[in-house]
């Protein structure tokens, strides 16, 4: 199923049981009938993309509209109004609708809408994620669609929102391994805030040495101590309005910690040898690679600063935890170096324009990407990446470029060039002796579909019932097919063979022919849209759909 996520909100019950049934096929749906209710639901979760009735009971969709302009600008809706309301509509789409459509519903020009919405949103996503990076270069990491990524990137939204609103904001701990990307995730929070005009300073506690922490923090004034020759101003007062990012702070001692705790509590810093406090307004957020839980009980840190600053604790994963992003990270990685090093294309010192001409990470490269344990997490992998791209010596990266790796760590390449993209176990592969192997001369796979509902017609006389029993739909999703490709008993073309009595998935034999014609041309995306006579945007397309890794 596609990962998409979206919201119906239809009072009307018979229209949303049918808009919602054919929207659960194709993508993650939920249904409300108020606007109230969904407003529960999308102040806790994430979603892609809401459809929802203008005429609803008590609130209306142009009252979800404004809620969402307030409180999530970027969500798109899709508006549904009857004849009456269109005028009501158009006027909504100038307030930042995305689109309407008058009832009744076309379910198939439903989901080229919902389509072109959501291609609409990637293209505004991408611009903003540009914009962002040409002034941060930071988080880039968090866009990557990981469930562990995603629910940190709701909690910066959340943060945000938390500081636009109440203009304070608690105390930020980020703990993970080393390399996991901290530092990037602090800059980003704070890129993302309105402090975002101010100063970041970061200051990594173990690059100090333990006799001057105090006095880079907090400052000092003139002869505090010998040596203080002058005034100096602590990292706090500099950061004023702006954000502290204490890296590494599980290695500041207890005497520290304690004069830390009561500058976050009191909001106020004496420099040492000063007499008077200097009111700070300063965000704080904090980072360590240790178990600061472990620390707290072995009395290596405070109880209560630990508390204090785990108000909001973000945890980072570690890149063996989350295998799904590795190749996405790479490909992100890759388009990084190359922006940061134009000359190096195809191994030569060449400024050229032309994308095709640019190094790319071939199958057997990303199956090494996969497979090894990055230790040294994102940073050890971006690394990787540029250095991959500076010594290379050809058009793709594969395993050659990463010999230097730890060879204990990286899998054995017996027989990959033989390797297929594997089906689910319950998909219908070339070996299983079913009517579906994938012809040599290959096949259509947009007739695929119109042909497995005629044999459906055919070998059920007629009857919709039992033909959507044997493609495993609903009626009404049968209605919809057959309305869709113009088919009826009389001019329905079959299938080869009879389609077993316990019925067929349609998606599961498109699938089926995506991963043989991916195996039989060793995971060509080209070569096999070719023997599905498919374009490539076509075959893109089903790839996402089917969640198929290539």
């Amino acid at each position: 199923m596609n990962s998409i996520r979206l919201v119906l909100i239809e009072d009307e019950r018979l229209l949303a049981r049918s808009i919602h049934r054919f929207l659960s096929e194709r993508y993650e749906c939920e249904w409300f009938e108020t606007v109230e209710q969904a407003i529960v639901y999308l102040r806790k979760e994430s979603v892609d993309l809401v459809i929802s009735d203008v005429q609803l009971p008590k609130k209306s969709g142009i009252d979800l509209l404004n809620w969402a302009l307030e409180n999530q600008p970027h969500l798109p809706i899709i508006l549904i109004t009857a004849f009456s309301s269109v005028k009501e509509a158009v006027e909504a789409m100038r307030k930042g609708a995305y689109d309407y459509m008058s009832k009744p519903i076309d379910l198939e020009a439903l989901e080229l809408t919902i389509e072109r919405t959501l291609k609409n949103r990637r293209l505004q996503n991408e611009v903003l994620y540009h914009r962002k990076q040409q002034r941060s270069g930071e988080g880039d990491f968090l866009e990557l669609p990981s469930p562990q990524f995603k629910k940190i990137e709701m909690m910066l939204q959340r943060l945000v929102e938390i500081e636009q609103q109440s203009g304070e904001l608690p105390s930020v701990l980020i703990t993970g391994e080393t390399g996991t990307g901290k530092g990037s995730l602090a800059r980003r929070l704070h890129q993302q805030s309105p402090r975002r005009d101010d100063a970041f300073i970061e200051v990594n506690s173990t690059a100090i040495p333990e006799t001057m922490v105090e006095t880079e923090l907090f400052g000092h004034e003139k002869g505090a101590f010998t040596g203080a020759v002058g005034q100096r101003v602590g990292l706090f007062e500099l950061a004023n309005g702006g954000t502290l990012f204490l890296d590494e702070i599980g290695h500041l001692s207890l005497g520290i910690q304690a004069k830390l705790l009561k500058v976050i509590e009191d909001k106020k810093v004496r420099r040492i040898g000063g007499n008077r406090e200097i009111t700070v307004n300063v965000r704080i957020v904090a980072a360590t690679n240790i178990g600061l839980e472990e620390a707290v009980h072995q009395g290596a840190f405070r109880k209560d600063l630990y508390h204090r600053l785990g108000l909001v604790h973000l945890k980072l994963p570690a890149l063996r935890e989350t295998p799904d992003t590795i190749s996405m990270l790479a490909e992100l990685f890759l388009q990084s170096a190359l922006r940061k090093y134009p000359s190096f294309t195809s191994g030569k010192l060449a400024h050229t324009a032309n994308a095709e001409t640019f190094p790319s990470i071939s199958s057997r490269g990303h199956y090494a990407l996969t497979h090894y344990s990055w230790p040294g997490n994102i940073r050890e992998l971006k690394n990787e990446i540029e250095r991959s791209i500076l010594f290379h010596s050809g058009d793709s990266l594969d395993f050659e470029h990463l010999q230097h790796l730890d060879q204990n760590q990286m899998p054995s390449f017996s027989g990959f060039l033989n390797t297929k993209v594997e089906p689910s176990a319950d998909t219908f592969t070339e070996s299983s002796g079913t009517p579906f192997q994938l012809p040599v001369e290959g096949l259509s796979l947009l007739n695929v579909e119109p042909r497995l509902i005629g044999q459906a017609l055919l070998q059920s006389t007629g009857e919709n019932s039992s033909a959507a029993k044997l493609l495993k739909i609903t009626q009404e999703e049968l209605r919809y097919r057959l309305q869709k490709h113009e088919l009826n008993q009389e001019n329905a073309q079959g299938w080869e063979h009879p389609l077993p009595e316990n019925g067929v998935s349609i998606s599961e034999i498109e699938k089926s022919y995506l991963c043989q014609a991916l195996a039989r041309t060793g995971n060509n995306v080209t070569g096999a849209a070719r023997l599905l006579n498919l374009s490539r945007d076509q075959m893109r397309y089903r790839l996402e759909k089917y969640e198929i890794v290539t």
